[in-house]
């Protein structure tokens, strides 16, 4: 009785951005043959179950020995996660995931939330890599979007101040408990330090400044810096280049020229030229928008925004 118990309990679903996650190389398999398995996090969340959120970027249908399969990726503010749907998943999975394919073929941006189980997997040169495999998939609109970008922004916010209060105390779990770190964590985060040593959790904060941006609707997220992944925005002699709004001028020519393809890139690139910006700034700022669900690529240098 008590390993069907076991068997049947589900973990909770964490809520946690797309870097944090895709990141992690640690997996904690439990010993029991109904014992859950966890990905560590940097910032010591367990994860067996997450919540995930943002533009679907791809989906297609495979076939293999085994079956048709489904591939896709979600984009939110900080990254990618990839999910897959196989034919051993419900049959309402299945049919969703053709519904998704259906709307990506018709080039139309769908944003989603997804909950999913946990996977990791090794590659043939050792590589580690994260994925989804889901559970629940839900059409949603962009205010449902904002509000669960600030759950995972809030979610990520307590993890980063526990994994620095634990900075100064002892690693070990009395320590950790004596000092208020949330029961929750303790594991997670001791976890986190023997296998990935001290992190800097800076760039963590800095994702989710970028995602409660996003939720609010404040245009000016394209301007916070993150070292790791954005490049440094060139400084021009001319004077009046810094009062060019790139993101104003290229959501202004797509929704005036845009067709059932989209609008390519080399023609907002040369609106923008042509109102007197700079090529390099106009390239940045449409990857920026990308990266931050304002555009969808529908293909290959082809964008539409995100309505």
């Amino acid at each position: 009785m008590q390993s069907n118990f076991n068997r049947a309990k589900r973990q909770p679903a964490i809520r946690i951005l797309a870097q944090e996650y895709s990141e992690s190389t640690l997996k904690q398999q439990g010993s029991g043959d109904f014992d859950p398995a966890f990905i560590i996090t940097k910032l010591g969340a367990k994860v067996n179950r997450l919540v995930a959120m943002g533009l679907l970027e791809l989906m297609e249908r495979r076939e293999s020995s085994s079956g048709l399969f489904w591939t896709g990726r979600i984009r939110d503010p900080t990254g990618l996660h990839f999910f897959s749907i196989g034919t051993f998943q419900p049959e309402e999975l299945q049919i969703q995931a053709d519904e998704l394919l259906a709307r990506f073929q018709q080039e139309e941006p769908v944003l989603i939330m997804m909950v999913a189980k946990s996977s990791m997997r090794q590659g043939d040169d050792g590589s580690i890599f994260t994925g989804l495999r889901p559970e629940e998939i839900v059409i949603i609109n962009s205010q449902q979007y904002a509000n669960l970008l600030v759950e995972a922004s809030d979610a990520t916010l307590k993890r980063i101040e526990a994994y620095r209060n634990s900075s100064s105390l002892e690693h070990d779990i009395s320590s950790y408990k004596k000092a208020g770190i949330p029961s929750n964590l303790i594991e997670g985060i001791l976890l986190s330090r023997e296998h990935y040593g001290e992190i800097d959790s800076e760039y963590h904060k800095l994702n989710v400044l970028r995602s409660l941006a996003i939720a609010e609707g404040d245009t000016t997220q394209t301007e916070l810096q993150d070292s790791k992944e954005k490049i440094e925005t060139p400084t021009t002699s001319d004077e009046n280049d810094d009062e060019i709004n790139y993101r104003s001028l290229i959501i202004e020519y797509i929704q005036q020229n845009s067709s059932s393809n989209g609008t390519d890139f080399e023609s907002i690139v040369s609106h923008c030229i042509n109102n007197k910006g700079e090529r390099e700034i106009s390239e940045i700022t449409i990857e920026n928008m990308v990266e931050d669900g304002e555009l969808f690529e529908v293909k290959f240098g082809w964008y539409k925004l995100v309505t």
